[in-house]
């Protein structure tokens, strides 16, 4: 006797399924590999674990935020150290030492050449430095902390406004940031010698 053409797919179907089952069920498991996505030694690890706990326990902490980034970075995490740096000074709102916060991510970013938001977080630092000051707290931000960090917006400002991509042409990038900054030569006292000496040799009086 011919089965129905649609009882004869459904058995097929299900014996397919049943073939699927019977394969999971008694192949025996796979093995599974794990391995930390950190690089570096135990130490290096040991400290990033460390830095990180510290911004949990004390989300205020510009300064532990600063750590982390730092430590991320120098073991090449970058989007890792974007991610943590970020969220970080959102938690850190209205804490005097913010800026630091916000500064980690500027860096974080130009760690991964991503100059438009490094140079956002980067004014948000300044600014939240200046709340500081003007909050009366002059030692959260101090001024030759606000000064370097000033030269550190005004070259990455630079560096964006030409349009340079710094993934491309890396060395352009950099030479149009500079060129916003004032170049200070300090001679040694070598060459404080030999431009007596010159002075000497043209006749000129030398101070």
């Amino acid at each position: 006797m011919k089965l129905p053409r649609f009882v004869g797919r459904t058995w097929l179907l299900d014996l397919g399924v049943m073939t699927v089952v019977a394969v999971a069920v008694l192949l025996p498991a796979r093995e599974m590999y794990a391995s930390s996505v950190f690089k570096g030694d135990d130490a290096q690890q040991f400290q990033a674990a460390l830095a990180e706990a510290r911004t949990m326990a004390t989300p205020r902490d510009g300064m532990a935020v600063e750590e982390l980034g730092r430590r991320l970075g120098d073991a090449g995490q970058r989007d890792w150290a974007v991610e943590a740096t970020v969220h970080a000074s959102d938690r850190a709102k209205d804490s005097p030492s913010r800026w630091r916060a916000l500064l980690a991510a500027s860096v974080a970013y130009i760690d991964r050449l991503d100059v438009v938001p490094a140079l956002d977080y980067a004014n948000r630092a300044l600014t939240a430095c200046h709340s500081a000051q003007e909050a009366g707290d002059a030692a959260a931000c101090p001024s030759w902390e606000e000064i370097r960090m000033t030269l550190y917006q005004k070259h990455l400002d630079a560096g964006v406004k030409s349009g340079i991509d710094p993934r491309h042409d890396p060395n352009g990038f950099r030479k149009a940031g500079e060129s916003a900054l004032l170049q200070i030569h300090l001679g040694t006292g070598h060459d404080k010698e030999r431009t007596g000496s010159a002075s000497a040799h043209t006749g000129s009086a030398s101070p």
